[in-house]
């Protein structure tokens, strides 16, 4: 993979963007492949609907990444590299269009119209679109243990009931989720969440380049922010168990680049809601699974964990289905 700093280096001395290859045939090739295929009918039969070959896509994208300072191909890239590659190496790409923007804007392509960059904002549209960048992003495998399987942010999604499972969609347990968080290597987590808080820095940075060149004009990336938080949210309760020194004073939900927190205890203040109980209750799992992984304790967190939020009616019917007195014997008032 290059570096970003190589495909950051200028093309040419008095063309530090190279040439606009907007016309040329190898980004008209890299349109072509970056495409998806529609479903179709082929005589009697109907070919289903196809993805693009990736990685075919990332060869075209990287040669033309040394032609041209292009956000578009960009984009590409980006795309390519995260469905082929994962988070980390999308992370990456995202520090190659914060360098674009920030070295290059006067130069970069595509250039702006008489100083209008809805060219620009265009071109960066994917970063938050369900239907192209984000939604891979969403589906892509966060982490990953031998002989358990992974797990991705959709994932997360639907076990906590913020999104619905599609038809025909399979859908992980909690146990699938604890049992990967208590197998995957530590440096795994570390990676992850270096990349994610990288990822955070250089998306606000896109976005504060927009707003200081044209103010009230720059690509929605708040979609993508609220991604980046909610994996960053995700991650740091197991990381304050396993590897407190990578997340030591980093906030969570840190909305400014760079942003600290004076220390951790700090950061989390006092509990605001049941949100705040929910990710405790994952901490002290998280410290189990470290330190005590045959305890039987997080399991019943897990339990209490699907309970928080209930009311007294749905309570009722996931402790004690056969009524109030089985109950009142569950609580001990069964005297």
């Amino acid at each position: 993979m290059d570096t970003i700093d190589t495909l950051l280096m200028p093309i040419e001395a008095d063309a530090p963007c190279g040439p606009n290859l907007e016309y040329d045939a190898a980004f008209l090739a890299l349109e072509t492949l970056a495409a998806p295929r529609g479903e179709r009918a082929i005589g009697d039969t109907v070919k289903q609907a196809e993805e693009p070959e990736w990685r075919d896509v990332a060869r075209q994208a990287e040669q033309l990444a040394t032609r041209t300072h292009d956000l578009r191909v960009a984009i590409h890239l980006a795309t390519a590299r995260l469905r082929t590659e994962g988070w980390e190496a999308w992370a990456a790409t995202i520090a190659h269009v914060r360098g674009l923007l920030e070295r290059y804007w006067d130069d970069v392509h595509p250039a702006l119209d008489d100083g209008d960059a809805m060219e620009r904002v265009s071109a960066l549209a994917a970063l938050s679109a369900p239907e192209a960048m984000l939604g891979h992003l969403r589906q892509a495998p966060l982490l990953a243990a031998d002989r358990v399987g992974a797990f991705s942010l959709r994932d997360l999604r639907v076990l906590s009931g913020a999104l619905k499972p599609g038809d025909g969609i399979s859908v992980v347990t909690q146990e699938h989720v604890d049992a990967v968080m208590q197998q995957v290597d530590t440096d795994a987590l570390v990676r992850l969440h270096t990349a994610v808080v990288g990822a955070l820095d250089d998306a606000r940075a896109v976005a504060a380049t927009f707003d200081e060149r044209t103010p009230g004009t720059g690509p929605e990336l708040d979609p993508l922010l609220r991604d980046l938080r909610e994996v960053q949210a995700f991650l740091q309760p197991y990381l304050a168990v396993r590897a407190p020194a990578s997340v030591e004073g980093i906030a969570p939900g840190s909305d400014e680049p760079g942003a600290v927190a004076a220390t951790t205890a700090d950061a989390r203040g006092p509990i605001r809601g049941t949100a705040d109980v929910v990710r405790l209750l994952d901490e002290i799992c998280a410290w189990y699974a470290t330190h005590e992984p045959s305890s039987p304790i997080p399991a019943l967190l897990q339990r209490a964990k699907g309970l928080v939020g209930l009311g007294f009616t749905d309570l009722l019917k996931a402790l004690a289905p056969g009524g109030l007195s089985e109950f009142q014997v569950l609580a001990g008032d069964g005297d």
